[in-house]
């Protein structure tokens, strides 16, 4: 008995450390708070990605540099970074995923790396220019590019008489990176005048747009936006500031503000972002080396919008971009509503006609043997009558 407890604690011992070697440790460190929607659809999608892919355990540890709130100024970045080292002392993650510019941003300006033997994987980079800068043998990831080609066209098809677009953000670093990408675009359209509003306070915004009819407004990065007591107000909360001057339709340039009657547009994709990077980094957990992962510099944008702000705002998708567009609130068919319930109730009548098809089958059946037994019983007479008229026909011979 003894001998066999042993083995166990050793079978035990064997299998958990076994375990323990296939696990893979991620430290994840998101720019803004676990709250900020695009943020949440980053992460959400990544881990939701690595779970369901992942031949590995996971032990994913999250931190939060919520810098819609606060600077990453030099100090705030010396503060944080000794909290990490405290708080994660010895520990050497399999793999590092950053969201935003500012998170990764934390990383490059250690003059000591931190966790220096870990490859960083990050999403929703603006800073393009990162691409020929960055040490390939450790950060590799996914870039986001707020596309205003597609979206000036959408403007033009909804309003052809329209020529003035305002695009608006919070002021931000990655506003300010959105904001040169946009400008060198924008002479394609010599036609159009764009006027460019930034602040960090939302009265600033509010104050300087038109209260024109159909002022087309595009919304850049809005996270950081604030009252005049530096309070920062929730995503629902700046669009409903917005939306109280009925003149403006609100078109979006990220999926996580297609909310509260904005009209949408082609947006970021929070939930492409973070699933893409977890594809890198489920490569390289299965053998590839960071340099040899490239990074996808073609932002994996969508076109989405809102069906009732579309309405609200009596705009007409073209057939051509409603059909691979996601369309949020969409009226359904009665299909569509009942989709489920009518797939079992043809499911459960479909059970039935085959029990319906065995009961007559079994009932023919029975038919059938009772029929030859009838048969048979049948033949016997007949035989019987036959044998009965042979001794009837002889007994009248031997008569005469």
């Amino acid at each position: 008995m003894a001998r066999f407890n042993l083995l166990f604690l050793l079978f035990i011992t064997i299998f958990i450390e076994a375990n323990a070697q296939d696990k893979k440790s991620i430290f994840v460190l998101h720019s803004y708070s676990q709250e900020y929607s695009w943020t949440k659809l980053q992460h959400d999608n990544f881990v939701s990605k690595l779970q369901t892919s992942s031949p590995s355990a996971l032990d994913i540890s999250v931190e939060y540099l919520d810098t819609k709130r606060l600077q990453l100024s030099p100090e705030y970045e010396t503060f944080f970074r000794s909290y990490l080292e405290e708080k994660f002392k010895g520990v050497s993650p399999d793999a590092i995923y950053v969201t935003d510019d500012n998170a990764l941003n934390f990383f490059l300006h250690q003059k000591r790396p931190l966790f220096a033997a870990s490859p960083i994987f990050f999403s929703g980079i603006n800073n393009l220019s990162l691409e020929t800068k960055l040490d390939k043998s450790r950060y590799t990831g996914v870039y986001e590019t707020k596309d205003i080609v597609p979206n000036i066209e959408l403007i033009r098809q909804f309003s052809p008489q329209t020529r003035d677009i305002w695009i608006v953000g919070d002021d931000s670093t990655t506003y300010h990176s959105i904001e040169t990408d946009i400008r060198a675009h924008i002479h394609q359209y010599p036609k159009y005048t764009f006027h460019f509003l930034s602040s960090k306070r939302i009265d600033d915004i509010t104050a300087r747009l038109p209260n024109s009819p159909k002022t087309f407004v595009l919304l850049t990065t809005i996270g950081g936006w604030s009252d005049a007591n530096r309070d920062n107000f929730t995503l629902q909360e700046s669009i409903a500031i917005l939306k109280q001057n009925k003149n403006l339709i609100l078109c979006s340039m990220e999926d996580a503000y297609v909310q509260g009657g904005v009209v949408g547009g082609f947006v970021t994709s929070g939930a492409n972002q973070g699933s893409h990077a977890a594809e890198l980094v489920l490569r390289h957990f299965k053998g590839e080396s960071v340099n040899t992962i490239r990074s996808i510099t073609k932002s994996p944008n969508v076109y989405m919008f809102d069906r009732s702000a579309l309405m609200e705002s009596r705009l007409i998708l073209s057939e051509y971009i409603a059909h691979d567009s996601i369309i949020l609130h969409e009226k359904k068919s009665f299909f569509e509503r009942y989709q489920q319930n009518i797939l079992n109730a043809i499911f459960i009548l479909f059970i039935f006609f085959l029990l319906f098809l065995l009961i007559v089958f079994l009932i023919s059946l029975q038919k059938n043997a009772h029929i030859k037994i009838l048969e048979k019983e049948l033949k016997e007479c007949s035989d019987e009558v036959v044998l009965q008229k042979e001794k009837l026909t002889l007994l009248e011979a031997v008569n005469e």
